[in-house]
């Protein structure tokens, strides 16, 4: 019988790693438990800047720490930049699906959600609009620089920038300005793409 056939109390246990030491499962909780407490707000709040939903930035938030309790990295020394990583990609994945279903909705003739609408119509559009100016701005970076300059603004030191989009740590400083003014060239001057 093959082991794919097997119920999941029958699967044979994996063997062990011996590069990786044994830890208890009241260990590797309590390791989860304190890297959730580190990490969750911050990992939040970069899938909230890249997907602009709460709702879908909380599941991608906890499918993060999800994985990392599946598969903890092997290098344990930036579990920050290893969460960070897997968070704009679990993030990037969403919007590729999110772009693949309005296309199909669209096509197919569905209706979009209604949503409630909101105590100030004129802010909610404004901020509408100002966020979809910022996202257009930085889908026109390189996706490096789009990545260094949403975990810079979640707060992330240039250690854990230079883990997170695998590059040297004395170079985050230069590649910051650079992406900072490539956004700001893509953004425009204030009022840019208003009608008028």
């Amino acid at each position: 019988m093959a082991v794919s056939n097997l119920s999941l109390d029958q699967r044979p246990e994996p063997e062990p790693d011996a590069t990786r030491p044994v830890a208890t499962s009241a260990d590797a909780e309590a390791a989860l438990e304190a890297a959730f407490a580190e990490h969750y707000a911050r990992v939040y709040g970069v899938l909230f800047r890249l997907l602009g939903e709460r709702a879908a930035a909380e599941d991608l938030a906890l499918e993060t720490f999800w994985r990392l309790w599946q598969r903890t990295p092997r290098d344990r020394a930036n579990l920050g930049g290893w969460l960070y990583r897997v968070a704009l990609r679990l993030g990037y994945n969403a919007l590729r699906a999110a772009r693949r279903r309005a296309h199909y909705e669209l096509a197919a003739g569905v209706a979009a959600w209604e949503q409630s609408a909101p105590p100030d119509p004129a802010r909610a559009v404004e901020l509408a609009e100002e966020r979809a100016r910022v996202r257009a701005a930085l889908a026109q970076l390189p996706e490096r620089d789009a990545h260094l300059l949403m975990l810079r603004e979640a707060g992330l030191s240039y250690k854990e920038l230079a883990a997170a989009v695998g590059v040297a740590p004395g170079s985050v400083g230069t590649l910051l300005h650079r992406a900072a003014a490539a956004f700001e060239q893509a953004y425009g001057p204030p009022g840019h793409g208003d009608a008028g």
